[in-house]
């Protein structure tokens, strides 16, 4: 069982955060301590040595250590100082370490040829797609009310609103820039090509006007199955290896075709203008696109067994990851104060 999937099964299921989430989200002192212009290499070692204490003592179960890992890990990822920078991508990266020792076991994998890899990418994301999971059978084929979709969407926004600066992390992990420019093209596009006014976080955000949700977002409230969802999304494209990244973005685009034309046929039912509905509408349809190039990408280093095994280990988290995040939400979803 994976250590998200843990916080969320009794006894520690519950759709708040656990008691330690609160307090995760203030910064520790040694932390703290580290990050100051006049810290020393001392402070900042001893910073590091208790980053991947807590980080591995949360990932053997420990459901306080993993929520106060996580804010703290989104605290490094999220923009900050200039001038800490460096050092907060250096903290992160000893977390990262620490998440690769735990990287799910693959007992049955065996490496294939590059088609019969791509065949069998499919087939885990066929099988493990979000189109699934009771909240979207809910939400797509049933009647949920208004408060029902603008909870799913807000939460949508937190994820989608940055999406753009995932795509500009790995492409520099590429030293060709005709492997980057796969990401460049999909960036082009996500700034709104010639026209900034139709970038795609402005077309979401108009809908999230229309419901209106707050475009602003309060990481530090946010449940730690959220912030692991988010934060495993910023680690895998910043991997040394491109396999966590390639793997993280093509699980996203793969299904992204079939996910937003759901929601844009949603809000058409609820009866939402077109405005507000473009950046559904539109998703609905260009994904594919992207999808295979980043594919035709991939199999350029689909020859390699360590690869492929890498590869498979980021698709493995990134679903244990998702399945635990939307079965919080479906959890909230159906609790008293959406009845």
């Amino acid at each position: 069982m994976s250590t998200a999937r843990m916080i969320l099964d009794p006894p520690h299921a519950s759709a708040a955060p656990p008691h330690a989430g609160s307090a995760a989200a203030h910064t520790p002192a040694y932390l703290s301590d580290a990050l100051a212009p006049d810290a020393s290499c001392a402070q900042v070692a001893l910073a590091a040595d208790e980053l991947v204490a807590l980080t591995r003592k949360g990932l053997s179960g420990d459901a306080d250590a993993y929520a106060q890992y996580q804010s703290i890990l989104l605290d490094l990822h999220l923009p900050g100082d200039p001038q800490t920078e460096p050092t907060r991508r250096w903290f992160a990266s000893r977390i990262y370490t620490v998440e690769d020792e735990f990287a799910p076991e693959l007992p049955e994998f065996q490496p294939v040829s590059v088609a019969d890899f791509r065949a069998a990418i499919d087939a885990e994301i066929a099988s493990r797609t979000r189109v699934r999971h009771p909240m979207s059978l809910h939400l797509f084929q049933g009647q949920p009310s208004h408060g029902e979709v603008r909870s799913f969407l807000q939460h949508h926004w937190n994820r989608s609103y940055n999406f753009y600066s995932l795509l500009a992390e790995l492409a520099f992990r590429f030293p060709d820039i005709r492997d980057a420019s796969v990401f460049y093209r999909n960036l082009y596009g996500e700034a709104g090509a010639e026209t900034p006014e139709r970038s795609h976080p402005a077309l979401l955000s108009h809908l999230m006007l229309h419901f209106d949700i707050p475009l602003e977002i309060d990481f530090a409230a946010l449940h730690p199955l959220e912030k692991a969802y988010l934060n495993n999304r910023i680690r895998c494209v910043r991997h040394t290896d491109v396999a966590w990244g390639l793997s993280l973005l093509y699980a996203v685009e793969s299904v992204s075709c079939v996910n937003h034309l759901r929601i844009y046929e949603l809000l058409q039912r609820m009866g939402v203008p077109e405005g507000p509905s473009e950046f559904h509408r539109l998703h609905g349809t260009q994904d594919e696109i992207d999808t295979e190039e980043m594919w035709e990408l991939i199999a350029k280093y689909a020859h390699s067994a360590s690869f492929q095994r890498t590869f498979m280990q980021s698709l493995a988290r990134h679903f244990d990851i998702n399945r635990a995040y939307f079965d919080l939400l479906w959890r909230q979803m159906q609790g008293p104060s959406f009845h």
